[in-house]
Parts: structure tokens; sequence; C-alpha cells
């Protein structure tokens, strides 16, 4: 058995076979590996394992009683299947091997902060994650999206998890005939009326679906980890402003998507189905609005030409957009004022905390935007 130490966790490739005529020489060679190598998780790399007996599943639940964290990883479908039916995968965690694709000549559909979006084919599509996301990333997306899905929002469940080109990971998608909104308006600005109905309908359903349970994290708590953040830039009055405004902010706990702009709504003829939600959370209904308003207008505000960089399309259709979302959603609402200052000091303090996150990489855009952090602060009346 070969085997390697990366970052304290111990991975030990397995042999093709582990039956009556190897189990003994393959416990001995195991306990050598792990006596003589410290570390703190143990992986089974099963890509070159092709049989399993029952003695073979009996050594591996001795390691498991042995090496409480011990995994098994790219193990094929049939392997994955002989795990499963003894009933292996409920007392440990078993991964089968990635099918791998290419994204060679497949369309390009966009591209976020977290990866880009191919066609596949007429009936699928593949999100591309960039170098650094890992599959605890991918995975718990994954199960945010089903979380979302089981809530009636209209969600886009991915079927696979698979290798891209350069060994990157992706997710792939069965979306038939769609295409994101974002192209659905450029192709059809006659009918720009008809889709802004529908995004003021998904953003109306999300922020009217309450969560009951622990399953998200909540918004409130991402805003004050940000803070500490600010305090370089901020005086002390301003600092401690913010910090009584999200203490008072109400504990809701309404579903948010975070990241709710046009390149990451798909349209279909069944309707708008979403993608990434890595970003899903709980908290104040208008909180989506908020980070809109960082996306279409904050950015481009501070950054001259940022929408046409990323999304292809001009500021001030990205404005008009969002001004009509807003109208849409609370433009009957009694405190819509109260609101709209609320949504746009949002969307300021995320913008502004994530330049924060990279002072060197965004100095220029730090000085500029600061005046409208400012400016928004005092437009909640604090």
């Amino acid at each position: 058995m070969n085997y390697t130490v990366n970052e304290k966790t111990l991975v030990i490739t397995l042999p093709a076979r582990i039956d009556t005529s190897t189990v003994q020489n393959d416990d001995q060679e195991l306990d050598a590996i792990l006596r003589d190598n410290p570390h703190e998780a143990v992986v089974f790399d099963g890509e070159h394992l092709e049989y399993i007996s029952s003695v073979g599943l009996r050594l591996v639940l001795k390691c498991k009683k042995e090496e409480p964290t011990l995994r098994i990883e790219n193990v094929s479908a049939e392997i994955h299947d002989v795990f499963e039916m003894t009933g292996f995968t409920q007392i440990l965690e078993v991964r089968k091997k990635f099918r791998v694709i290419s994204i060679e000549n497949c369309p390009l559909l966009g591209k976020g902060a977290y990866g880009k979006v191919y066609r596949l084919s007429p009936d699928t599509i593949v999100k591309s994650y960039y170098r650094g996301n890992s599959l605890e990333d991918i995975e718990r997306e994954r199960r945010l999206a089903k979380l979302a899905f089981v809530l009636g929002i209209p969600t886009a469940i991915s079927y696979d998890v698979v290798k891209v080109k350069e060994e990157k990971l992706g997710t792939v998608y069965e979306l038939i005939d769609a295409d994101s909104l974002l192209s659905t308006f450029i192709k059809n600005p006659d009918r720009y009326d008809e889709y802004l109905a529908q995004y003021i309908h998904l953003l109306d359903q999300m922020r009217r679906t309450r969560i009951d349970n622990d399953d998200l994290p909540s918004y409130k708590e991402d805003l004050f980890e940000r803070l500490p953040r600010l305090k370089e830039y901020l005086g002390e009055e301003d600092v401690a402003k913010i910090e009584k405004y999200l203490h008072e902010l109400p504990d809701d706990n309404f579903l948010c998507h975070g990241d709710c702009h046009f390149k990451n709504i798909f349209v279909t003829k069944d309707g708008f189905v979403l993608i990434d939600m890595d970003t899903l959370s709980k908290g104040s209904p208008y909180y989506d609005l908020g980070c809109l308003y960082k996306t279409y207008v904050a950015f481009d505000t501070v950054e001259p030409g940022n929408s046409m960089r990323f999304f292809e399309v001009e500021k001030d259709f990205c404005k008009k957009l969002f001004e009509d979302l807003f109208e849409g959603v609370y433009g009957d609402d009694p405190n819509r004022d109260q609101i709209r200052a609320k949504v746009e000091f949002q969307g300021w303090y995320m913008y502004y905390t994530h330049l924060c996150r990279s002072p060197e990489k965004f100095e220029r855009e730090l000085k500029d935007g600061l005046p409208y952090l400012k400016k928004a602060l005092a437009g909640i009346g604090l």
C-alpha cells in the first residue's frame, strides 16, 4: 500500500483486492503504516479497489473503530454500492470517484465570485469552481440548495459532482433549454416588464418564507463578523453607531439568498430557477435587496465600468433594474423610505467590508467609497 501524509492527514491507497487471501497481510501493513506515521485524520483512497469481500469489510470496520476520523474516497460506483448495501455508509463517509468531464467548446453562460457556468448539453449545465473551493464547500452548497427546494423556492439541484479540466471541481445541473436571466433580458428587451414581474415575485417569495430551525446561518451574525474590518477606516463614534444599529436589527428568520442577481437566476419554460446557493441564510426580509444594491449600484458607483466588465451591460440598466425591483417589492409599504435607507446602508456596508478584506488591492476604492458609506450611515438616522 502506498501512502502520503498531507497536513496531518494520512492518505493510504488501497490495493485492487481485499479478500481472504490478502487480508492478513493487508491488516499487518495497515497497522504498520498507522503506527509509524503520526496523523490526525485518515483517508483510504479506493481508486484502484476493484473487489472487497466480507473479511475486507471487517478490516475496514476494525480501522474505523481505531481511527474515528477514517473516511474512504475515490471508489467506483460498484464498490460504493457494496458499502451502501452493507450499511457501511451509515457509519463512515464513503465518496465515489468523480466523473471527469471536458468543458472545451462549451458555451460560457456566466461567471461569478466562485466559479463559471457552462452549457454542457441542451439538458445540462455545469458550474466549474475556481481553485480553492473544497468538496466540503460544494457539498455545503448542495445541502443548502436542497433546503431551499424543500421550502418551495425554485432551486436547481446538482445531481453530480465532477472534475473538470485542470482537476477543478464542478457540479452538474439539469436545466433544459435554460438561459440566465441576464441573457434573457438582453435578448428580449421588449419583455422586460414580464421578466421584472417574475423577478419581483421570486424576491417576494423568499422574503415571506420563514425558517423555523437552525439549518441556515444568520445573516445578522455575518454583519457582526464584518464590523471589525471598519475600525481602520471609521472613527470610534461611527463604528459604535453601526454596532448599535446591528444590535437593534430584529432577529428575523426569513429566507435570504444573499446573491440573487440576474446571473444566478436561470429562465426555463417553467419559470425562474436559482443557482449559487452558498450564500443562503436567514434574516431580515430586505437583506436580499441590500445585497442587490451592492451589486447593481454600489460597485459601479465607486468603480466605473464594473457593470460592463462583470455583467456586460451598462450601469444605467443595472440601476434601473434595482429601482424597479425595490418599487415592486416595497413601493406600497408605509415604511418605504425607512426601508430604502436601511437597504442602501446595508449595500454600502457589504460593499465596503468586502473591500476591507484586500486593502492593498482596493486602496483607491476604499478611499473613494468611504464618503458613500458615511452618507448611508447618516441616512439611517444614527
